[in-house]
Formats: structure tokens, C-alpha cells, sequence
């Protein structure tokens, strides 16, 4: 299985992307679709969320999935959610798009495929966090108040968090409306957020938005990864745009790991 593995990934911390190869669904799923929510058949969903599992260093069977709707709102979870979402989309954490959590191996995932992943990641007071950032979520800073979240929750500083931001679609391929140009200028005033000049629409800066977010946040730059890898020619990574809605999913996965690994 091909995945994308930031630099804090190691023996305290997952911190990882999934690619779509080394499963076992077909088509345009084919073949490490990883949600259960694009018509793939169930028992093919977890197979390959074990194929992951294995592959990362994690019991699929104890994940955590948001039910994800391209909004802000961030939810705290532990001890009394493990699993919930593992094998079924149905009884995953309804109505957030970023997870966190201070309690060792829980793997909190989200679903992407073109949207960015985002790793936050404390190891000074151990806490993780998950997000996942469309171009509604960029706009409405859902990097910046989870990282909020880590702090009041956790007693996170934000300098010592570390940030990782994987594939998703870059600006020359992220192809937006006036209407969606106007409102991240709003958020984002004189900052380059968007691009005028790259075809007949605006397109979207979604990793620039994010950094900005986390850089307002509080988080040090040296501390920022971005993998700058675009998902839209759907070779390693699925994509919705590049595969016209057809698309399986992708899962950024975050872990924090016990010394005992219990």
C-alpha cells in the first residue's frame, strides 16, 4: 500500500495519507477505497480499512469517522468513541469535519478525495488532530479553531504544534466560482488566496488558506508541512474532479502512540 508519511510519523505518532493502491475494490473504486458512503460493496471496505490498518500500524476495528459535511465544527473524542465509524459510515461522529483526542491509539480518520488532510500534531502535551478541509472549510478556518480546540481542550501551546498538510487539489487545478472567489478574499482580504489568472475561472488556494490559518493560529512555520502533492490526475490518490464524481476515498489517519502500544 503507497501512502504519504509526515516527517513526526514514528514511533509517538501516526501521521499519514493513504494512497489508493493495494486493495481489493474494483472500477473506479479500485482499489483502496476506504468509505463506505460511494457504492462500494461493505465487506470490500473492510477488507482494504484493514489493508490500511496493517499497513499503518493501527486496529482499523478501533477508528474514529467523522460524519463529514464540509462545515467547522470540531469534535473532542476518547475513550468512550473508539470505533465508532469503523465499520459502518452510520455510527461515525455525526456532523464534524475535524477530530481530536489526548488518548493514545484511538485513530481518528477522515475521508478525502480532493479535499486536503490536515495532521495536528502536540507532542509536548500529547494530543492529535484531524481535519478535513474542502474549499467551505478553508474559508470558515477550520484548521485555525481546531487548533484552538488542542489548546483549551488540552492545554496545547500552538507553537509546539506540528502540522502536516497532504495531497489534495492545488491551486492550478482547483477551478472555483466568483461567487466562492469572493468569499475567501473576504476571509483572507489582500492575501493570495486566489488566482485570477490561471483560466477562465478563479482557482483556489487551499494549501495557502491553510497555512495562513495556522500561522494566525499561533503554529510556527518550521513546524508546517505541506506535501504539495495534487490529487487531480487520480494515478495515486482518488479524485472527485478528476473522476467526474466516480471517486473512491482516500483516509488521513492520526494516531497517537503508547510507549506500551496498549
Amino acid at each position: 500500500m503507497n501512502s504519504v508519511r509526515f516527517s513526526f510519523d514514528g514511533p509517538e505518532a501516526l501521521a499519514a495519507v493513504t494512497g489508493r493502491d493495494g486493495g481489493v475494490s474494483t472500477g473506479d473504486l479500485a482499489s483502496l477505497n476506504l468509505s463506505f458512503e460511494v457504492g462500494d460493496d461493505t465487506a470490500r471496505v473492510v477488507a482494504n480499512r484493514k489493508v490500511a490498518g496493517d499497513s499503518l500500524g493501527f486496529d482499523f476495528r478501533e477508528l474514529v469517522v467523522p460524519r463529514q459535511v464540509h462545515g467547522v465544527r470540531i469534535k473532542v473524542v476518547g475513550e468512550q468513541d473508539r470505533g465508532r465509524g469503523a465499520d459502518s459510515a452510520e455510527l461515525g461522529v455525526a456532523a464534524c469535519d475535524a477530530l481530536v483526542t489526548s488518548t493514545p491509539n484511538i485513530p481518528v480518520a477522515v475521508l478525502v478525495a480532493d479535499c486536503a488532510p490536515v495532521v495536528l500534531y502536540d507532542p509536548t502535551q500529547p494530543a492529535i488532530g484531524i481535519v478535513h478541509v474542502g474549499w467551505r472549510g478553508a474559508i470558515g478556518r477550520i484548521a485555525q479553531k481546531t487548533v484552538e480546540t488542542m489548546a483549551r481542550e488540552f492545554g496545547s501551546r500552538p507553537r509546539d504544534i506540528k502540522a502536516g498538510i497532504g495531497p489534495c487539489l492545488q491551486p492550478l487545478s482547483l477551478e472555483v466560482s466568483m461567487n466562492e472567489a469572493m468569499q475567501a478574499e473576504g476571509e483572507f482580504h489582500q492575501q493570495p488566496a486566489v488566482l485570477y489568472d490561471a483560466g477562465d475561472k478563479p482557482h483556489l488556494d487551499i494549501p495557502f488558506m491553510v497555512k495562513q490559518q495556522l500561522l494566525d493560529a499561533g503554529v510556527w512555520l518550521k513546524n508546517i508541512e505541506d506535501c504539495r502533492m495534487d490529487t487531480l490526475d487520480a494515478r495515486r490518490f482518488f479524485s472527485h474532479r478528476g473522476q467526474s464524481g466516480q471517486a473512491g476515498r482516500c483516509m488521513g489517519v492520526a494516531m497517537l502512540r503508547s510507549p506500551q502500544g496498549t
